[in-house]
């Protein structure tokens, strides 16, 4: 089976610091990976580099075995940490603005889908507000609807709750699971350790610019095979028990 995405040798430096060492990481059709780490790892420019926000990098990554281009891939959608909407926008205009400009589709159908994807996240009725008049966990949705509406081949998501209260981000992990029931392929950088025990098809695990380890979850969990891994467990382990 040719992977959804490949990546060979994958190095990134920000004014001489290596933030990524050498990545070599394959990610199948449908699989759901979730990246895990201590911060400061190399995680979220993993992300960026896939999606090809990060422009100056060496090594190499294939999309469906195709080289991606150096530029937003707009086969991968991607959900940030903080939304990334744009305020002036309602949420209408949000969702609609990338397949337009891009002459995807038709505004006509371009909002149509956005109809589609807000019910899909819950949030019908917020049409025509503004980020301003939305909480976080309402704004994370319509950035999830907005991504959608690109019709993705991949989603991307950079800790898509850690700017949440607990109840929101239950929510949001929850549309995340959901979304998981489709196929969709999916690369996750999150600190939500449950989560990851019940969505991972694999967990890799990040650190120092480097994958120290992949495997599944249940290995991960209960038998990490390297020294660093088992410490970040046992500490995962010993805050979700606080």
């Amino acid at each position: 089976m040719i992977p959804k995405i490949q990546i060979k040798k994958l190095s990134k430096s920000y004014n001489g610091l290596k933030v990524l060492d050498g990545i070599d990481l394959d990610v199948k059709p449908e699989e759901k990976v979730c990246v895990v780490g201590p911060s400061g790892s190399g995680k979220s420019t993993l992300l960026r580099c896939i999606n090809g926000l990060e422009k100056t990098y060496t090594g190499e990554i294939l999309i469906n075995n195709c080289v991606s281009q150096k530029n937003k891939d707009k086969r991968i959608g991607m959900i940030f940490q903080h939304y990334n909407l744009f305020s002036n926008l309602n949420v209408m205009e949000n969702i609609t603005l990338a397949p337009i400009c891009s002459k995807l589709i038709s505004k006509k159908d371009a909002e149509s889908y956005a109809l589609k994807f807000l019910a899909k996240v819950g949030l019908e009725d917020k049409l025509y507000s503004y980020p301003s008049q939305l909480s976080g966990g309402q704004a994370q949705r319509v950035a999830i609807a907005r991504s959608l509406a690109n019709k993705p081949e991949v989603l991307l998501f950079d800790e898509p709750t850690s700017a949440l209260d607990p109840e929101r981000k239950d929510e949001i992990l929850e549309i995340i699971n959901n979304l998981s029931d489709t196929g969709m392929t999916m690369v996750i950088v999150t600190h939500e350790m449950e989560f990851v025990k019940n969505i991972a098809d694999k967990v890799v695990f990040m650190d120092n610019a480097r994958i120290i380890e992949e495997n599944s979850p249940d290995k991960f969990f209960t038998r990490p095979e390297t020294k660093r891994a088992q410490m970040f467990v046992k500490i995962s382990n010993l805050q979700q028990s606080i």
